[in-house]
């Protein structure tokens, strides 16, 4: 099997269009850019592709994955140049190479690497003494969800579960968060999630952005190093 895994940033207006809307974007953009892909067989066949966990709308990153199944082999580098002629500014292709692994990308992406800014200049003793406290003792709160039988279901959940390390500083009166999330098929927490507890705590976070850094494996290295 010949696999080719590659790492792509999604910035500005980009940022707001869905996970759906990535995989076909970037299934054309394979098409267009001439890669000789591998398809499923059958009445329907489609490309072997595979993706790491959706990223939120609204959400910048500069560490998304796709795995892409090829029919001949093609060099890393080529194959991220010709990408990144028919892709936009605001995807590009900034890595790929052959892989051998097996597991699903899902499965291999255990944590994600945030960088949040937060336009005021918050107390950061106060600030990182909550952010400890939401990694050891934990906050709870409770996220609404529709099941299959459009039902609302709230579900309780732990900061302390689902978040691996929290760190604020204070840069030119603008408040910035390094911040490392656990991804698991059980659920993860959401960025909006940590502003809405930060908001209530008392913090102000009106206005700020976010940029997805990274995904890490289990060892906390990148996803593609």
């Amino acid at each position: 099997m010949c696999k080719i895994i590659c790492k792509y940033s999604k910035t500005g207006y980009l940022k707001y269009i869905s996970h759906l809307d990535v995989l076909r974007f970037i299934q054309r953009s394979v098409k267009r850019a001439g890669i000789n892909a591998k398809y499923s067989e059958g009445f329907n066949p489609h490309m072997k592709t595979s993706f790491g966990y959706p990223l939120s709308l609204g959400i910048e990153s500069t560490g998304e994955y796709f795995e892409l199944e090829l029919d001949e082999s093609i060099d890393p580098n080529l194959f991220t140049e010709k990408m990144n002629m028919v892709m936009p500014k605001e995807m590009q292709v900034i890595k790929a190479g052959y892989t051998q692994n097996t597991d699903s990308l899902m499965k291999r992406c255990a944590y994600a690497q945030y960088s949040i800014n937060i336009e005021s200049d918050i107390d950061i003793d106060k600030l990182n003494k909550y952010l400890d406290e939401m990694l050891t003792k934990g906050e709870i709160y409770y996220r609404d969800k529709k099941n299959k039988k459009n039902k609302s279901v709230t579900r309780e959940l732990n900061t302390k579960d689902l978040l691996h390390y929290l760190k604020a500083e204070n840069i030119n009166n603008k408040t910035k968060i390094a911040a490392v999330f656990k991804t698991q098929e059980s659920g993860s927490m959401k960025v909006e999630e940590l502003i809405k507890l930060l908001r209530k705590k008392g913090f102000e976070t009106d206005y700020f952005t976010v940029m997805k850094i990274d995904a890490l494996d289990k060892d906390m290295k990148p996803i593609l190093q």
